[in-house]
């Protein structure tokens, strides 16, 4: 008798808690608690990394230039599809053509 009433026991004990396992997930998502004075403005940031222009910029080509060892680069043409940057890299003369994508794409070096 003893241990029917044992056996039962643990078994209703542990529908019990797999019953509580699966109801308290479902109940968590509408608690919140907190605290709130007055209507707070809420300021919501997508992404933090820094504004990246669509265009390639004569600056922007310029710097990434200067980063490829070119030395006293300079701006020699820009039109709508191409920047062209002169200088001097190795003692010889260098020109680079960059696309106007983002990230200034090098399409061609000369020198």
């Amino acid at each position: 008798m003893f241990s029917t009433l044992a056996r039962s026991l643990a078994v209703a004990a542990t529908l019990a808690i797999g019953a509580m396992a699966t109801a308290a997930p479902a109940a968590a998502d509408n608690f919140r608690f907190g605290v709130t004075i007055g209507n707070a403005p809420v300021h919501q940031v997508r992404d933090h990394r820094p504004h990246r222009p669509a265009l390639c910029a004569p600056g922007q080509a310029l710097r990434k230039a200067e980063r490829m060892g070119v030395r006293r680069a300079h701006v020699r043409n820009v039109n709508r599809r191409a920047v062209v940057v002169a200088g001097r890299s190795r003692g010889d003369r260098t020109v680079i053509h960059f696309a106007r994508a983002p990230g200034c794409p090098v399409i061609s070096v000369r020198g």
